[in-house]
């Protein structure tokens, strides 16, 4: 089983019972049109992906529409948007749980 896979079980507890970080995975992999297996909750988005500003603003914006959320750009944070991790912590957040 590999990284993400086992990160994304991990995790499905969390958000009702959502697989959050999975539900990123495959928005990240989307968007950057790489496999989600390449992607995992270590991946760094401005290192390892080369996101620039419009990348993450692209990001956020299909997040929103995926997971039907509204994220709130006073309590969105420079930290929240290192790692699919951290950004999959913050959506947690967001959903509430």
């Amino acid at each position: 089983m590999d990284g993400a896979k086992v990160l994304a079980e991990e995790t499905a507890n969390g958000a009702g019972g959502r697989d959050v970080t999975g539900e990123v995975i495959r928005s990240v992999a989307a968007m950057t049109r790489r496999g989600p297996e390449g992607i995992t909750g270590a991946t760094r988005f401005h290192q390892d992906l080369d996101f620039d500003s419009t990348n993450v603003l692209e990001l956020l914006m299909c997040l929103e529409a995926d997971l039907d959320i509204e994220f709130d750009p006073d309590t969105f944070g420079a930290g929240a948007f290192e790692t699919v991790d951290s950004l999959s912590a913050y959506v947690r957040q967001v959903l509430g749980d």
